[in-house]
């Protein structure tokens, strides 16, 4: 590959970061998985563990997630995976829905959740630490123990 091709490649590459004022190139990617299955949809979310400075997030989509600009250092992760909630057509349907999550043990009377992820799981609010550049964080969380 020639030089100016990489630089061009280079440059693309830390572009974003800069535009959006961050001033440095760093971008985190990754996967994201709960009960080993890819999170289709939610976010992703990289908070100072000192409780200092700005948060940095992004969504996560088919399982992956990129995030520009994150500030390095150590930061808390929080990951929200939420699914489509189809609502019940009938107040019979309804009456069945709550009925069996009283069956299951959960008597919350929330008929279909539509968070994926507890905020409990494991491997959920993990500390991380990011470095500058470029750089890959895979979360492969699992449910909470019991």
């Amino acid at each position: 590959m020639n030089r100016r091709l990489i630089a061009l490649l280079a440059a693309s590459a830390v572009l974003p970061c800069l535009a959006a004022g961050c001033g440095n190139p760093t971008v985190v990617n990754g996967n994201v998985t709960y009960e080993g299955k890819a999170v289709d949809n939610g976010s992703i979310v990289f908070l100072p563990e000192d409780g200092a400075g700005p948060t940095s997030g992004g969504p996560i989509a088919a399982g992956q997630y990129r995030v520009a600009c994150p500030t390095p250092g150590k930061k808390i992760v929080q990951i929200i995976g939420v699914k489509k909630v189809n609502f019940a057509q009938s107040s019979e349907e309804m009456e069945r829905a709550a009925k069996e999550g009283i069956a299951k043990g959960d008597a919350t009377g929330i008929i279909d959740r539509a968070d994926v992820i507890p905020a409990n799981a494991l491997g959920n609010n993990t500390v991380v630490e990011v470095k500058p550049g470029p750089q890959t964080l895979d979360f492969h969380l699992k449910p909470p123990a019991r």
